[in-house]
């Protein structure tokens, strides 16, 4: 990985959507250029997360598959709010 990451969330064994909801909130709180490594094992958040990530301020950095866990590694992105 390129990046450290600042923060993990391991979700495993919680049932969609849990996964997708504790994962925006903590993308919520996060400053931009943070990174967080979230981990699930629901098939259902897999394509709930991309989901989120298509729809919010934040880059996927990778995402991988290992014996069963989903591991997002995912950057939140810079916001242009002052002005």
């Amino acid at each position: 990985m390129h990046k450290k990451i600042d923060m993990e969330l391991d979700l495993t064994g919680l049932d969609s959507p849990v996964p997708m909801l504790k994962t925006k909130e903590t993308i919520d709180a996060m400053a931009p250029g943070q990174t967080v490594l979230v981990k699930t094992t629901s098939v259902g958040s897999e394509q709930n997360i991309r989901n989120l990530i298509d729809n919010h301020p934040v880059t996927l950095l990778s995402l991988n598959k290992e014996n069963g866990v989903f591991h997002f590694v995912i950057e939140k992105d810079a916001m242009h709010e002052q002005q």
